[in-house]
């Protein structure tokens, strides 16, 4: 879920989906961690399955260097091997069910 929801959101900053979608995002702005680092403000939902709520947490979990690749491609085949290599790597990974979690990516 997470590989397709990030995929689909690259597609959206890229203007690869309709236009729409695009100003439903709002990026931090100020002098926080998340301004500096060109994260999504995520907003409240209370079910936590909102499209623009899951999409804005996703993205944040997205590291900055896959953020600037051009083909989509690229980007989902790039973000797969570093979420399999994090997993892989890491001893306490656990299987996490929970629709709004998001594996943090090393």
């Amino acid at each position: 879920r997470q590989l397709h929801l990030s995929s689909y959101m690259f597609k959206i900053f890229r203007g690869e989906s309709p236009s729409n979608f695009l100003y439903k995002f709002n990026y931090i702005s100020g002098g926080s961690r998340d301004g500096a680092s060109c994260n999504l403000y995520t907003p409240r939902s209370k079910s936590l399955k909102n499209f623009y709520y899951l999409g804005a947490k996703v993205w944040n979990s997205v590291p900055s260097e896959l953020r600037n690749i051009n083909d989509p491609k690229v980007f989902s085949k790039l973000y797969k091997n570093k979420l399999l290599d994090s997993a892989i790597g890491d001893s306490n990974y656990t299987t996490n069910n929970a629709f709004d979690f998001v594996y943090k990516v090393n």
